[in-house]
């Protein structure tokens, strides 16, 4: 069935080969008894798809219309053909001839105000400069665009947001190009033409293949493939064949790739598409060689070294820019001869006015350095304010930092004096009770009791270091850090803690919330290590890096299954712990392999909370 399909299609390409001076003879006969101007516009209508397929028939149609568009002294019709017969060179594969056909087109829209055609223009020349100075085309195309976006026919600026999102999607930026393909094909859909939308669907289908998105390029590829096939587009059909040459290669799928390759370079060749022609030499020159067949590959390799030859060497490079100079200069020179234009006028009326003039001018001189004057006391005075104000906010909040400092030490000896002191009283009281008791369930009770003051104890020690550091540096947590591993050494002999750090500064500073919360996330951590996990080694880390700073807390014992089993209220509150200091805690586990709970902080966020 494909060899079928195959043969009809390149029988069908074959006869519209043969048909191409038909078509011209029968349209010249069709408009030989129109009026000029409707001559004129009737060329202009040429239908792309044959401009781009009978791309030399095309330009001497296009030269004959510029010829009576030149003699009826048109410039707008002028400025049409030129922009036609640029867009045809380019497609030919002639891009001086193409740029310097579109900068005449310009000149002469301008001329004639035309800003729409003009805006359309700069957006081709943007599009047409894509391959040679992708920084000049962004600029070309913005400015087309701009002024696009101001006329109320929005058609033409469907084509320019496609051209804008080849140029993003060659300057590696996909998803700015997937935006503009979008609002492209959404203006051309509301104009249903069948001509455009191809284009807009091809241009989303390669970018989500340049993303591996290879189910939601294909549907675009076949839907445009589908369209282009109706009307017997034959640019578009190579242009679709060659997509699907790079759907197929991608996935490795390089015979496929091979034969959609082949069709897309029969077409290219036909219709002179000089640059698609060499896209298709050099894939398939490296898909041959990618299923082992060389002598192939060697042969498509020296068709795209030809094609290539023909394209813009650094000479034509020279020329386009000196193209570019010259329309830009004939610019500005047109700009300075009205300038020159209107200071002739208003010399002769300055010549009764001079008198006049110079007392003015003395006058307005003086007036100005008064006003020089005065702006310049007004800004010493407002930049003294300023200041005097500044001032004022920094004594202020250094006041209510001071104050608030204050008051901590305040609490935290309240704490440690009262609160401290009478759980300290009441632990001694249990211990004394165990002794006068003789009761084993009491006894247990108190035993229980003390241990949990004592624990109770510890975290109020901690809240106070905290208050009372106000902020906390990494040295500081860290010695906080193994004085706790020293009381953990003493409540087992079966378990070995190591702790290890790296690039601990002073420089590095945590808010007591950030230290109290770390503190408490590596204790609750070892907790649960010595209490469920009956492991042999807990090993605690302290790591600095580039942009984080990251604990962690690991041991070799049984583990869980995070899946299995649901998690208790000491993970819980760890979680909320590292949210509350603007981290993040990560739990590594599986049963028989060991635990990992790491909390991770940006240094950005230090001392913010």
């Amino acid at each position: 069935m494909n060899r079928i399909l195959l043969g009809l299609f390149f029988y069908v390409c074959s006869s519209i080969c043969l048909g191409q001076s038909t078509y011209f003879k029968e349209f010249r006969k069709n408009i030989a008894n129109l009026s000029t101007k409707n001559k004129i516009d009737s060329i202009a209508a040429l239908p792309f798809d044959v401009m781009n397929s009978q791309t030399a028939e095309a330009i001497t149609l296009y030269e004959e219309g510029l010829e009576l568009a030149v003699k009826i002294k048109d410039n707008n019709r002028v400025g049409e053909m030129y922009d036609k017969l640029g867009l045809a060179y380019y497609y030919k594969g002639e891009y001086e001839t193409s740029v310097q056909n579109t900068l005449e087109a310009i000149h002469h829209f301008e001329k004639s105000n035309n800003k729409e055609k003009a805006g359309s223009s700069y957006a081709t020349l943007g599009h047409q400069m894509k391959r040679r100075n992708l920084p000049k085309a962004f600029e070309y195309m913005r400015k087309g665009i701009r002024i696009l976006e101001s006329s109320e026919n929005k058609l033409p600026l469907s084509a320019a947001y496609n051209n804008f999102g080849v140029l993003f999607e060659m300057n590696n930026d996909v998803d700015s190009a997937l935006y503009f393909y979008f609002k492209g094909l959404e203006i051309i859909k509301g104009y249903n033409d069948s001509l455009g939308i191809p284009y807009s669907l091809n241009n989303i289908g390669q970018a989500y293949l340049s993303k591996k998105e290879f189910k939601k390029a294909k549907p675009y590829f076949d839907e445009a493939f589908k369209i282009r096939t109706l009307r017997n587009d034959q640019n578009g059909l190579a242009e679709n064949f060659g997509f699907y040459g790079d759907f197929y290669y991608q996935q490795n799928q390089f015979q496929q790739a091979i034969d959609n390759y082949l069709k897309s370079l029969f077409i290219s060749e036909q219709i002179n598409y000089t640059y698609l022609s060499q896209t298709n030499s050099e894939q398939l020159a490296i898909a041959y060689e990618q299923i082992g067949d060389y002598k192939n590959s060697l042969i498509y390799r020296k068709k795209f070294q030809a094609f290539k030859d023909q394209l813009l060497n650094e000479q034509s490079n020279k020329t386009i820019a000196q193209l570019e100079i010259q329309f830009d200069t004939e610019k500005k020179e047109k700009e300075i001869a009205q300038q020159n234009e209107r200071i002739s006028k208003h010399l002769a009326d300055e010549k009764q006015r001079n008198a006049l003039l110079a007392g003015l001018s003395i006058a307005f001189i003086l007036l100005t350095v008064l006003a020089v004057l005065i702006y310049r006391q007004q800004r010493f005075k407002q930049e003294r304010l300023k200041e005097e104000n500044r001032l004022k906010d920094a004594i202020s909040e250094e006041q209510t930092k001071n104050k608030l400092h204050e008051e901590r030490l305040r609490i935290s000896r309240d704490l440690h004096d009262n609160i401290g002191s009478q759980l300290t009283f009441i632990t001694s009281s249990m211990d004394n009770m165990k002794f006068i008791t003789k009761e084993e369930k009491i006894t247990n009770k108190l035993t229980d009791l003390t241990s949990f003051t004592r624990s109770t104890i510890g975290q109020l020690r901690d809240t106070i270091w905290a208050m009372n550091k106000g902020s906390i540096t990494a040295e500081d947590l860290k010695g906080r850090l193994l004085n706790y591993i020293e009381d953990a050494k003493k409540t087992t002999d079966s378990i070995e803690f190591v702790f290890t750090n790296s690039l601990i500064t002073k420089e590095l500073v945590f808010s007591a919330t950030q230290g109290v919360n770390l503190f408490r996330i590596v204790q609750e951590s070892v907790n649960n290590a010595v209490k469920y996990a009956l492991p042999s080694k807990v090993i605690i880390e302290f790591k600095i890096e580039e942009s984080m700073v990251n604990i962690s807390i690991s041991d070799d014992g049984i583990g869980f299954s995070k899946d299995k089993i649901s998690l208790g209220n000491g993970l819980k509150n760890m979680e909320l712990r590292a949210i509350e200091i603007g981290g993040v805690l990560n739990i590594i586990s599986s049963k028989d392999a060991g635990t990992i709970i790491s909390v991770e902080i940006e240094k950005d966020k230090l001392n913010d909370v």
